[in-house]
């Protein structure tokens, strides 16, 4: 299942004020509340078929299956079993899970069945372009990354490769969704891409053996660790090169575990306004996703709705020569075979007289 968090964008302009946008009264449900515009939703990607692409309101859709099995309360009971917000179902594990697959599949069989409630019109079904799409997990716990787990991407930053995971954290307000724009901050000038692949927890874990390490997982999604190479290096702020707003792009969608068999067979590729710079498998990582979880695991627990960024592969701007580092009017995009494709726009930010003095 392909899972989103979305917001209408209401009947007549992407930024339209938050508001009624669908009511249910004439349908037969007047106990069911109207769907409103401005506000974050769980929702799921219809993947084939005439509706394919559009997005399902999963708690709506439970709450619409429930008034039609003449179930009381249909909104609290659908409150109670699938919430509206990604860290909250993530928090309720394999029971919202359950609740968010019976929903889609409602919606889904709805759409094809003459006798079946309407359920665009209920607001359960919405077109891609009434939709905007937000990170999947809007702002996670903590955003924990992995340095150099590519051995030609140390190689390419002239450092050895490590003996076990480097870590570092990266702050969850960096987190943007695929239809965002990446801010250049006015404080740096060497602002660079990295393709890279996104796991979600779904169950917290702590110590945890390899061998079960992916047992944990909600599931993947694309990422960009975007990161400040003026900051990073030359005045050593780790961590404050790697979390200016902005810089993690998540998405399209968090693609549940179970459509992943093999984290470590998928193919990776960024390309920089059009020209390719990041090929590479994921089978290549020099610590496999289980194994980086299980060594995270070991030194702090990771909480449903914490997201893991597994390390870039070769190719990142810094590296070239001359060096190229991303500009106002660029498109950076990351696709992951099975989980789509992060699009980016990148904008200025504005650039100060002098610059700033900071850490001096």
């Amino acid at each position: 299942m392909q899972l989103v968090t979305f917001e209408r964008r209401g009947p007549d302009a992407e930024d339209a004020e938050p508001g009624a946008l669908h009511s249910m009264g004439d349908l037969g449900f007047d106990s069911l509340e109207p769907s409103t515009t401005g506000m974050r939703r769980l929702g799921a990607v219809i993947g084939a078929g005439p509706d394919a692409a559009s997005v399902v309101d999963l708690n709506r859709a439970l709450a619409l299956k429930l008034a039609a099995d003449d179930v009381g309360a249909p909104e609290a009971e659908a409150d109670s079993l699938l919430p509206t917000d990604a860290l909250s179902f993530l928090r309720d594990g394999s029971r919202a899970l359950d609740a968010a697959r019976s929903a889609l599949a409602f919606a889904v069989d709805a759409l094809d069945r003459y006798d079946a409630p309407d359920v665009r019109r209920a607001g359960v079904v919405e077109p891609r372009g009434s939709v905007r799409l937000c990170a999947p997990v809007p702002r996670p716990g903590k955003v924990v990354g992995v340095a150099r787990n590519y051995p030609a991407h140390a190689a390419e930053r002239g450092a050895a490769a490590p003996e076990e995971p480097v870590l570092f954290l990266k702050a969850s307000s960096a987190v943007i969704g695929p239809e965002d724009e990446i801010r250049l901050p006015a404080a740096s000038r060497q602002v660079d891409f990295e393709g890279e692949l996104a796991v979600v927890i779904g169950r917290s874990m702590r110590e945890v053996d390899t061998e079960r390490a992916l047992e944990h997982v909600a599931g993947y999604c694309v990422a960009n660790d975007v990161t400040a190479r003026d900051f990073q290096g030359q005045r050593g702020q780790h961590f404050i090169g790697k979390s200016c707003d902005g810089f993690a792009p998540l998405g399209p969608a968090l693609v549940t575990a179970d459509e992943v068999s093999d984290p470590q067979d998928l193919e990776l590729r960024t390309t920089l306004s059009g020209e390719l710079m990041q090929s590479g498998r994921t089978k290549e990582m020099l610590f496999p996703v289980a194994e980086i979880l299980a060594f995270a695991s070991r030194l702090m627990t990771l909480e449903p709705g914490d997201v893991v960024l597994t390390g870039t592969p070769s190719g990142v701007g810094a590296a070239r020569r001359p060096p190229r580092f991303l500009r106002d009017g660029d498109v950076v995009e990351v696709a992951i075979e099975r989980l789509g494709r992060l699009r980016s726009h990148v904008r200025s930010g504005v650039r100060p007289e002098r610059e700033p003095q900071i850490g001096r």
